[in-house]
């Protein structure tokens, strides 16, 4: 019998797993490839049309049940839950995303999830990191499932961003520890890339943006040596 739980009296772990669970469902159903819902389980959340409460209900396949939304599409559907509940757990645009890369190899995700891991752009902050879902974390699914071209363009806006900010605010990117880029995604991206040209794949492809990694990183570089020592010099004086 399904009940009601009060998600103020209830925001542990457990919730979010549950949460997670029923996303990774939602986003199967989005996917052309997605698997039989039978390998899900028979255990789930019911989401409602309330962000404070869900219902503890016996199978994911009535999640869209929940609410009338209008389109009635299974996109749409996912949009609105997402933004319903990933205030409460911040990791759900994660989850979505690596179901969808996962799932699909060659699906393209929508405008409106990458935004989600942009945030807004008008926050006073400098290079990819921000919240749990943040522009490091999907250049770093871009590259744990293959989509390189995606992962160098995303790495590419925020590093031209970050090069090209306003000048008042060209003395807060200076302050140590006030910029923060994945280095790691980075350096695995470039090896990648080096290792299928090794093995005569997409070599054209790859060397191209090996060519756009090298001259957007080595100007990125300079950059950072010459806030470097335009911290150092305003610690000493």
């Amino acid at each position: 019998m399904a009940f009601t739980v009060l998600l103020k009296f209830w925001k542990g772990s457990r919730l979010k797993r549950e949460l997670e669970i029923v996303f990774f469902a939602m986003s199967l159903k989005c996917c052309p490839n997605k698997v039989d819902s039978a390998c899900l389980g028979t255990h789930g959340l019911l989401l409602t049309s309330s962000k404070d409460e869900v219902v503890v209900h016996g199978s994911p396949d009535n999640i869209a049940a929940a609410h009338q939304y209008k389109g009635n599409g299974q996109w749409e559907t996912l949009e609105l839950y997402l933004i319903k509940y990933k205030d409460f757990h911040a990791g759900l645009p994660i989850v979505v995303a690596e179901t969808l890369l996962r799932t699909d190899p060659r699906i393209e995700l929508p405008l409106w999830l990458i935004c989600m891991f942009k945030g807004d752009r008008r926050e006073k902050t400098w290079g990819m990191t921000s919240q749990e879902s943040s522009p490091a974390s999907l250049f770093r699914l871009y590259v744990d499932y293959g989509r390189y071209t995606e992962a160098t363009n995303l790495l590419l806006e925020y590093i031209e961003s970050f090069s090209s900010m306003k000048p008042t605010d060209i003395i807060n990117r200076k302050r140590p520890f006030s910029v923060w880029f994945p280095y790691t995604a980075i350096e695995r991206l470039w090896c990648q890339l080096e290792e299928l040209i090794r093995s005569g794949h997409m070599v054209d492809q790859c060397d191209k943006l090996k060519k756009l990694l090298h001259g957007t990183l080595l100007s990125h570089l300079k950059l950072l040596k010459v806030d470097s020592d335009d911290a150092i010099s305003a610690a000493s004086s």
